[in-house]
């Protein structure tokens, strides 16, 4: 008898074609994305983030300290590219601060 051939397939890339079929590679992108938070923007960022969340391709952050709001408010537009850089598409078009 002879043996098929067969393609060996990562369990990465198996993952990733299963999320993609079921439609929620995007959804667990942004799960991923939120995990790397405190590599993304810091640690002193990241001990005042009191809550995070994406919705319809707005960043949601709760942050502690009106200073660090009012810091990050003036860098909105550095945030949503370092965000959109990791998740590798536009996930983020806007930063809402509260």
């Amino acid at each position: 008898m002879a043996k098929k051939d067969r393609e060996s397939v990562s369990m990465k890339d198996a993952v990733k074609v299963f999320l993609k079929a079921q439609g929620l590679d995007s959804e667990y992108k942004e799960k991923e994305v939120i995990g790397k938070w405190e590599e993304l923007v810091g640690k002193p960022i990241a001990l005042r983030t009191e809550k995070i969340a994406i919705k319809n391709s707005v960043l949601y952050l709760k942050i502690n300290s009106a200073v660090m709001r009012d810091e990050l408010f003036q860098r909105k537009s550095q945030i949503i590219e370092i965000i959109n850089k990791e998740a590798g598409f536009v996930m983020i078009k806007e930063v809402y601060l509260k």
